[in-house]
């Protein structure tokens, strides 16, 4: 009971506290009215703002007529640097063999007559991806599909994982420019 009286006791403290006025809006002290005004403009930074004219440089000549060819006169023209610099890209391009893509894995094991069964039963299953097997030594891999995002391996995957429990979508590289 005496732990209930002094929770109590707190719980008032805090609310005559913590409803107080902070100090922003108008006091009354001593019967009269205190407002609360500064003035920080003299902290302010001050800046000169000028404005530009508008001037030709000497060297171009001046124009006054306003037929569409003179507004549409071109003074820089960087057709040269872009078509070097599309050339260098194209060229980098040319170098890339491969990129990180997706394939749906269907069979993995040492026997090279499973993967040719396999094989069949993926192409009544998936008309859209042929599947391929790849041997790496020890293993027979059957494998469908080359994917840029692991989505558009999914589609397929859920289309085999019916058939194929032990399927799985695996990351590999996948062959451009050939």
């Amino acid at each position: 009971m005496n732990k209930r009286l002094h929770m109590i006791w707190f719980v008032m403290l805090g609310l005559y506290f913590g409803c107080s006025s902070s100090g922003s809006a108008p006091q009354k002290t001593g019967g009269y009215t205190v407002n609360y005004q500064e003035d920080l403009s003299v902290h302010r930074a001050a800046h000169e703002y000028k404005t530009a004219e508008a001037t030709t440089p000497a060297s171009e000549p001046t124009t006054t007529s306003t037929s569409p060819e003179a507004m549409l006169a071109v003074n820089h023209d960087i057709t040269g640097k872009l078509e070097m610099l599309l050339d260098e890209v194209a060229e980098k391009n040319q170098k890339i063999k491969s990129i990180p893509g997706f394939t749906v894995q269907v069979y993995s094991g040492t026997s090279r007559e499973m993967a040719k069964q396999v094989e069949r039963q993926v192409f009544h299953v998936i008309t859209d991806n042929l599947p391929e097997i790849i041997y790496v030594q020890p293993n027979y891999k059957v494998q469908v599909g080359s994917f840029v995002e692991r989505l558009e391996a999914q589609k397929t995957y859920s289309l085999l994982k019916k058939e194929f429990p032990t399927a799985l979508i695996i990351p590999t590289r996948i062959q451009i420019n050939k």
